[in-house]
């Protein structure tokens, strides 16, 4: 059975479907949060994420760096460079092309991920990282790239630890092994995400899962390349699942990376290689049928882990799927649900089925057939006469660009058991899990208002949440520049300056963090309370206020829709009063208050029934 089609709001799908003209978007950005820049000058950010160690981790895609900072940091630390814990130097054994390449090879120093183990085994102080390490690239736009990543097992020591190899001694991260290497890499679609398990599996350890696309095969330089997304015994368009130490089993005896890293790939991964030579060789295949899965993240809802990632589209339809074990996720067979927008009628040229010029053919058939998974979520469903062709600009083409995902499971009102998809077109959106985590809420017809934009205008390339579940605290990392057509350095590409590009944002929600309160003028002793209730929530006609008898009178009021329009503004002189909200449409709204001196003292969200 067809779920029903998921749907980005109008109001926040960027682009009108009849004639591609833009729509305005007010994302909510400032009216939730307070936004610091904490550190700059950063060389392609890629990863960031919150270690175990209570640091920020950050890769640096074309630095080849590991740098690491305090969560602390505030605004006025900004210019102070992030602490270097490793950097791999180009044009070396470990790297062996240079900045002269050309055309540089997507990402680069890619993925980084903590061992669960991290701060509680000293002898398993582990981080895990992927990184292109060497390949070339012809200067033609008709001839295809071709590189080659690793994911290697480090060991961090910290720096009075016991053989640490610093001189003088500092905190230093330091390869150990490869967990597998030869992995092909292209100029576009290395994804290149990274998640360890959060519980340990079937054998007692700790599984690694990684993300490796199809390496852009069938567009631009690499048209002339074979599209292995749905070749089981290939690497390409895959998610990957490896062991984060070795298990021990010995060598098959046979000439094979499969058999090489044998070690490092589990055995009860659901896939053995298809030819007889190698049929006892477990593949490091755990999913397939995928695109460029920049994202990958767990997260529990109601007790139960899942496994979810984000997705480039081509020209339309991205994707948030839920992986499972020998999963089929479509590509290139399907693009986003199977809705039939991709038919034989469209303009995609990176697709099998039409370079074979078949007709008639029914994507909705085909994922019935081969058992796909359909997505979770699933933006701009355009239908086929609406998607462009490959010579317009990317930046109308109905896509966002997911370029990361990560679970949020902390006490903002509403957001509990939320996805964060950055995008590398619009900064990032929240996405509503449903009660079982299997579905968007927003997709649903009963829940149309509870997914919208966040940092409209940035080219956010990942997010890393705070744990603790009422700090209401988030890093992005901003993209260097950003290209405006092609893949990563493609041939004919140009690179475009990028808001803040090269930063690290702070983004703290402003009801979940300690406010002044009181007879206080700015600058006084701030007293520490309750500040106001709102009464019913959710409300039908009237939303009553109760403020506390300390604050300065005049009290405002605004109340905004989640895009940042404030839809009505009042005043009192008393504590309790009430706001008129029965012309307000169904949804969810922000009501701030401000204090006689004029300060934003709180905050609410509340629903309009």
């Amino acid at each position: 059975m067809r779920r029903p089609l998921p749907l980005l709001l109008s109001l926040l799908l960027f682009l009108i479907q009849s004639n591609k003209t833009t729509a305005q978007v007010i994302d909510s950005t400032t009216i939730l949060f307070n936004m610091d820049t904490v550190a700059k000058n950063l060389g392609y950010p890629w990863e960031i994420t919150y270690g175990k160690d209570d640091s920020l981790w950050i890769t640096e895609a074309r630095g080849y760096r590991v740098v690491r900072m305090s969560p602390n940091r505030t605004e006025a630390q900004k210019n102070i460079a992030a602490q270097q814990v490793l950097r791999i130097p180009l044009g070396g054994s470990l790297v062996t092309f240079s900045r002269s390449i050309g055309t540089w090879p997507q990402g680069g120093m890619q993925g980084l991920v903590h061992h669960p183990e991290f701060m509680t085994d000293p002898n398993k102080r582990w981080v895990y990282l992927a990184y292109v390490y060497t390949g070339t690239c012809p200067g033609s736009p008709g001839s295809p790239c071709y590189f080659r990543t690793k994911i290697v097992r480090c060991r961090f020591y910290f720096a009075a630890d016991a053989g640490n190899p610093a001189v003088p001694a500092k905190d230093t991260l330091t390869i150990m092994d490869t967990v597998i290497s030869n992995l092909p890499g292209s100029n576009d679609h290395n994804s290149g995400r990274m998640a360890i398990s959060p519980l340990p599996e079937l054998d007692g350890t700790y599984k690694l899962y990684y993300t490796i696309g199809d390496m852009g095969a069938g567009q631009f330089n690499n048209l002339s390349r074979t599209n292995y997304a749905q070749v089981l015994d290939t690497c390409e368009g895959k998610i990957m699942r490896l062991n984060t130490e070795p298990d021990g089993d010995a060598s098959y005896g046979v000439t094979h990376d499969y058999n090489t890293w044998r070690q490092w790939i589990p055995n009860d991964n659901p896939f053995n290689h298809s030819v007889s030579a190698f049929s006892a060789l477990k593949t490091p295949v755990y999913s397939y049928g995928h695109r460029n899965a920049q994202g990958i993240a767990w997260g529990n809802v109601n007790g139960t882990w899942r496994l979810y990632s984000s997705e480039h589209g081509d020209k339309s339809d991205d994707e948030v799927n839920n992986i499972v074990s020998g999963g089929n996720y479509g590509w290139p067979k399907v693009a986003g649900l199977g809705d039939e927008n991709y038919s034989s009628l469209d303009a995609f040229a990176n697709n099998d089925r039409l370079a074979n010029l078949l007709v008639n053919y029914s994507e909705d058939t085909w994922s019935t057939t081969n058992s796909m998974q359909r997505p979770v979520f699933s933006t701009f469903n355009w239908p086929a006469s609406s998607i462009p062709s490959s010579g317009a600009n990317i930046y109308t083409w109905p896509t966002i660009a997911p370029s990361s995902i990560d679970f949020y499971g902390g006490n903002i009102p509403g957001w509990k058991n939320s996805l964060l998809v950055t995008s590398l077109k619009y900064g990032m959106y929240r996405l509503k899990l449903n009660s079982a985590g299997t579905f968007i809420d927003s997709s649903s017809s009963t829940n149309t208002v509870d997914t919208f934009p966040l940092l409209h205008g940035w080219r956010v390339r990942d997010v890393a949440i705070n744990p603790v579940a009422n700090s209401g605290v988030f890093w992005v990392v901003i993209d260097s520049t950003g290209s405006t057509s092609g893949p990563t350095g493609g041939f004919g590409g140009s690179s475009s300056a990028t808001k803040d590009g090269g930063k690290i944002l702070k983004l703290t929600y402003k009801t979940l963090i300690t406010l002044p309160l009181g007879e206080n003028p700015p600058g006084g002793p701030p007293v520490v309370r309750d500040l106001v209730q709102i009464f019913p929530n959710p409300v039908t006609d009237r939303i009553n206020i109760h403020g506390k008898k300390e604050l300065r009178k005049p009290l405002l009021v605004q109340i905004f829709d989640i895009h940042g329009r404030m839809l009505k503004e009042e005043t009192s002189f008393r504590n309790d009063f009430s706001v008129d909200v029965s012309r307000l449409i169904a949804g969810t709204y922000i009501l701030k208050l401000y204090n006689g001196y004029d300060m934003e003292v709180q905050i609410e969200k509340f629903v309009k029934k």
